[in-house]
């Protein structure tokens, strides 16, 4: 048929021109969906592979541009209402859309076996409690075989905490026991479920039912016996745990479980005894033996004469795990407690011995040393530490500051400027330290100009440094210089720490330099009440001069000879114990 046949054949059709074109209309359109199909799918792939080599920028774009090219495949839509999920978290709306894909995946694919698992844990997260049912029920119902599935249904039940929810989620506990046998995950959940009913007596039976499928279970005992203790038989549960003590003489946890009810019930022998028995055991796990031992620790370390046998139960962890650094830590701790700072450092040495590269133990051992007043060693420590960690200017810091506690001033002196230099310029209260020990080395050194010029520099960088503030203050209340600006600057550090009677003295000493001395006996008086028993021999030798200012010459000379007794060698003090009057220096 010719070309003009064939048009005249389509005009006596009825709308024959006009379905053509339609059709043809119709093909491409399909044709570009197909295309955009394929774009989209080459595109989610893109983005994926994108996502694994960590380029999260073009993940999030590729993932918006294959939901754009194809809407209908709710794959890549599932993917991206995750990603705005845990971008929206400070933003509903986002987070709501998200959602929404995520739930329209579900609805279109729950045989998606490992989408809607995802889809499931995130109602978890989220607290859906009703649509976490809905989700874990349908995978159930798709994936009968599946236990894991259908426990994470029982789950969701009881986390609806209904009582018709609950009562569902036993009879799908039960279903899993038939399949699978009794168990003591199975058990923990249908007790948990059951005593949420305030179903006692079969609560009892599940817990029977267990013991009989364990027989010698010592774990399956002492669950049962945890469940007693929950369920108000502190008669029952001491029989459990004392046959799984029985059934296992080396569970750790089962005397751990005893020393726990032994302390309940305010027994504190026997609670002792247990704990011991419990560290002991090789077959316990170090962190639990921890927590133990901690709680141990917290109660019975103030009683000096608990302390040799607190020092066995540690000697006994240290040859059952000599590496294991945390107990290592816990020592320390505890060593502190008795101050025993050098044995303290020392374990954190052992402790640096199996990961030295951990610089809070380094700048710990550091400090331990200082505070035991063994100088060289800490500044060992420290240069040891700067070898592992060369560019830590915390390190740098207390090596200097060891240099200056060693009376090696110009050592110390270039010591801090090689930490200014490391120090971050964000890092300002590490700064303000630095230049305030500078300050403090010139000072020691008679340079009092750039003392000063160097506490300016360390309240410029951190304001509220009240060590700079403090010794600023005090500095100038010895040199007599601006005293008003000394007492203002004394005046925030006792505002800060009313309690600090380093912070207390300085202020009673600025107000003696002032003449003001019945101020100055109100806040010396208020130090040494703090100090008590251990008084500092500078508080003591100024409370002497203070008193005597005030007119009370006997008082006085009792502070200037305990001071003396404290610093022999204190010339100044000498001179007014034997003339019993005050001097100037």
């Amino acid at each position: 048929m010719g070309a003009i046949a064939i048009l005249v054949a389509m005009m006596l059709l009825p709308g024959g021109a006009a379905r053509a074109r339609e059709g043809k209309h119709q093909q491409k359109e399909s044709w570009e969906a197909g295309a955009d199909k394929r774009k989209s799918d080459y595109v989610f792939m893109e983005a994926l592979r994108r996502n694994a080599t960590g380029s999260d920028a073009d993940y999030f774009e590729l993932l918006r541009r294959a939901v754009e090219l194809d809407s209908t495949d709710t794959q890549p839509g599932l993917t991206l209402g995750y990603y705005y999920m845990a971008l929206g978290q400070e933003d509903t709306t986002l987070a709501a859309k998200g959602y929404a894909m995520m739930r329209r995946h579900f609805n279109a694919n729950p045989e998606d076996y490992y989408s809607a698992i995802f889809y499931g844990v995130v109602n978890n997260q989220l607290g859906n409690k009703s649509e976490a049912v809905r989700v874990w029920h349908t995978l159930d119902s798709l994936n009968p075989t599946k236990p894991n599935v259908t426990l994470k249904y029982a789950e969701a039940l009881q986390n609806a905490r209904d009582s018709a929810s609950l009562r569902r989620s036993i009879e799908v506990l039960d279903r899993i026991e038939r399949a699978e046998g009794v168990d003591i995950g199975l058990t923990s959940h249908k007790v948990r479920a059951l005593m949420a009913l305030r179903d006692t007596a079969a609560t009892f039976t599940e817990v029977d039912k267990l013991i009989a499928a364990s027989g010698t279970n010592a774990n399956s005992t002492l669950y049962a016996g945890d469940v007693m203790m929950g369920m108000g038989r502190p008669d029952s549960a001491i029989v459990l745990y004392n046959r799984a003590c029985e059934i296992d003489p080396t569970n750790g946890l089962a005397y751990y479980k005893r020393a726990e009810f032994y302390r309940e019930q305010g027994d504190s022998v026997g609670f002792d005894r247990e704990v011991f028995q419990a560290v002991r055991q090789e077959g316990l796990a170090p962190e639990v033996k921890l927590e133990i031992f901690s709680s141990y620790i917290r109660q019975l370390y103030a009683d000096t004469t608990q302390q040799p046998r607190i020092q066995g139960l540690f000697d006994t962890l240290l040859i059952q795990h000599p590496h294991e650094a945390q107990i290592r830590d816990l020592y320390s701790s505890y060593l502190v407690a008795i101050k025993d700072f050098k044995g303290a450092a020392e374990q954190q040495e052992y402790a640096l011995d199996t990961d030295p590269s951990n610089v809070d133990r380094w700048r710990s051992a550091v400090s331990l040393y200082a505070s035991a007043e063994n100088y060289e060693k800490a500044l060992e420590t420290a240069e040891r530490a700067l070898h592992y960690q060369p560019e830590d200017a915390t390190l740098m810091f207390y090596s200097a500051n060891m240099l200056s506690l060693l009376e090696r001033t110009d050592d110390a002196i270039k010591g801090y400027e090689k930490t200014l230099a490391a120090i971050p310029d964000d890092n300002r209260e590490l700064q303000s330290a630095v230049l305030c020990s500078l300050g403090d080395t010139f000072y020691k050194k008679g340079l009092t100009d750039s003392a000063f010029v160097y506490y300016d520099k360390a309240l410029e960088s951190n304001p509220d440094n009240l060590l700079a503030l403090n010794n600023c203050a005090y500095f100038m209340a010895e040199e007599g210089v601006d005293l008003d600006r000394a007492e203002k600057m004394s005046a925030i550090c006792v505002r800060q720490q009313p309690d600090n009677d380093t912070a207390l003295d300085t202020y009673a000493w600025i107000f003696f330099k002032k003449k003001e001395y019945n101020n100055a006996k109100d806040f010396i008086d208020r130090a040494l009440e703090i100090e008590g028993d251990d008084p500092q021999a500078d508080v003591l030798h100024h409370a002497g001069d203070i008193y005597y200012m005030n007119g009370d010459h006997n008082r006085a000379v009792e502070f200037w000879e305990k001071a003396l007794e404290l610093e022999p060698d204190n010339k100044l003090l000498q001179k007014k114990v034997k003339n019993k009057t005050h001097f100037y220096e």
